[in-house]
């Protein structure tokens, strides 16, 4: 499998399964299946409701967790609770995650950043990332972060092409 190495020297595999609209017991065995099949980043979110099943998958699996690189992120509504990352390693079933990302730039989305990079300090995430942001929004966490994200998740499929960012990739990478 290829890794790709991010800002903080972290490898990230290339390849991984997400679990976006997946059902509890679909996500756990989609996640189950791609484990035993050779993937080694699984990716959710607490807005999916299915990370209890992808934890589930993963400690059932006998992957040594160091050999795994499990993403998850934040959704808008806990972006101001202080036990918002901790519940999600909870959920999880894992003291740490590989990538903690906030979901989208909704609500006090510089609070949830604030708390992932608490999290990346007290090493219960490896990693921090954004999701879904665009434009001014991006530029303005960019410009207040203390900690630099190591992944901008963009969407892109035929109907969501982000022509500008895509044309222009060296915007983002000038930022981080």
């Amino acid at each position: 499998m290829i890794d790709v190495t991010l800002n903080n020297d972290v490898k990230c595999p290339a390849l991984g399964i997400g679990t976006f609209m997946m059902k509890p017991d679909q996500a756990q065995a989609a996640v189950a299946a791609a484990l035993k099949d050779g993937y080694r980043l699984v990716d959710t979110a607490n807005a999916y409701l299915n990370e209890k099943a992808v934890g589930r998958a993963v400690a059932a699996s006998g992957i040594d967790r160091k050999d795994l690189f499990l993403a998850t992120k934040l959704r808008p509504t806990v972006y101001r609770s202080a036990d918002a990352v901790p519940k999600t390693l909870e959920r999880l079933g894992t003291d740490y995650v590989d990538l903690l990302f906030i979901h989208q730039p909704a609500g006090d989305y510089t609070a949830g950043y604030r708390q992932l990079e608490q999290a990346y300090k007290e090493g219960k995430t490896r990693s921090i990332g954004i999701s879904n942001f665009y434009g001014d929004k991006l530029k303005r966490l960019l410009d207040e972060c203390e900690i630099k994200p190591q992944v901008i998740q963009l969407e892109a499929h035929p109907y969501c092409t982000e022509k500008d960012i895509v044309k222009n990739p060296h915007l983002i990478a000038e930022a981080i």
